[in-house]
């Protein structure tokens, strides 16, 4: 079953990871990431470093984040998920235009944690979620961990998401 809520100025959806990956939901969200770029936040726990034929392709670092190309069709027909689980503990904000520098912590890494919960990190020395979101103001966020998440700020963009499960 398909939770979801709010954190502030955004929407946000879970959807349980046996039900869906990253790159199904990527593809799901064409329409609304076309023309984005997109920042891997988190890959399998660790960094994103592009491959050789991903820098050929535009692909770069932005410190020790992967940036993506302004996503087209043929990116999201094959968007990139770390091997060791799949796309467990992945990652991506997406972004119609990069505030530097980046300073972004990623929520899927904090095991076991709902985004119903997110405010229960923000204390001193913390993850506040919702000031980084107001922060940086991703069009979206795309993550795995204990549950597959998207965040938004746009209602239509979580409606998307409550045909998947």
């Amino acid at each position: 079953m398909n939770r979801s809520g709010i954190l502030g100025a955004f929407h946000w959806v879970e959807i349980p990871t046996n039900e869906s990956d990253i790159p199904a939901v990527v593809r799901l969200l064409a329409a609304e990431v076309v023309g984005l770029t997109a920042v891997n936040v988190s890959w399998d726990s660790g960094h994103m470093v592009p491959t050789p034929h991903e820098e050929q392709i535009g692909w770069r670092r932005l410190g020790e984040l992967a940036v993506s190309p302004v996503i087209d069709d043929t990116l999201v027909s094959d968007w990139p998920a770390s091997g060791c689980n799949g796309s467990r503990f992945d990652e991506w904000y997406f972004f119609r235009d990069i505030q530097t520098p980046l300073n972004l912590e990623p929520f899927c890494n904090y095991s076991g944690m709902s985004l119903e919960h997110a405010v229960d990190l923000a204390f001193p020395g913390g993850f506040d979620l919702q000031a980084q979101l107001d922060r940086y103001r991703p069009e979206i966020v795309v993550g795995d961990g204990k549950t597959l998440f998207v965040i938004s700020p746009r209602l239509t963009v979580i409606d998307l998401l409550h045909e998947v499960g």
